[in-house]
């Protein structure tokens, strides 16, 4: 539950197997000399009439000194050899006089991570013992930032 006493949809327990998330990443469109890179995960799937969609919300990285925000719904499922994936496309907000289009597909489907608080992720390893320190974490795996590149063609 978040401080308004409402549960958070992409902070639960998923309530069924069929309960799903999709990583996704790209690049916008080149606009005044420049483009963005984006990575993110969508929230949970919800029913539709034909399907399902999931929605989506995350920031570009840096360029030119700004960035951009990103948010809507992905399209219906499509089918692929990996079970299904959705496209992601639209328009990123209006930020230092212009804006980028984006338009990929996500990956496959993924189960939802389970969040923990903080605290209590920081309370475990105070009470871990020398052996278990020595263990090496578990690391997210990240998607490599694709960069402009300095020369011009």
């Amino acid at each position: 539950m978040d401080n308004t006493g409402e549960e958070r949809k992409d902070m639960a327990e998923p309530i069924s197997p069929q309960q799903h998330v999709h990583h996704y990443y790209g690049r916008t469109t080149t606009d005044q000399d420049h483009f963005h890179v984006f990575d993110g995960t969508t929230g949970l799937n919800y029913v539709t009439g034909e399907g399902h969609v999931h929605r989506f919300s995350n920031e570009t990285s840096r360029a030119h000194g700004h960035t951009h925000r990103m948010h809507g719904n992905t399209s219906l499922q499509v089918r692929s050899f990996g079970g299904h994936v959705h496209q992601i496309s639209g328009i990123t907000s209006f930020d230092d006089g212009h804006t980028h289009r984006f338009d990929v597909f996500s990956g496959p489907p993924a189960r939802p991570r389970r969040r923990r608080p903080r605290l209590m992720s920081l309370a475990r390893s105070a009470q871990q013992t020398p052996d278990e320190e020595s263990a090496s974490p578990r690391r997210r795996r990240r998607f490599r930032k694709i960069r402009p590149s300095s020369r011009k063609q």
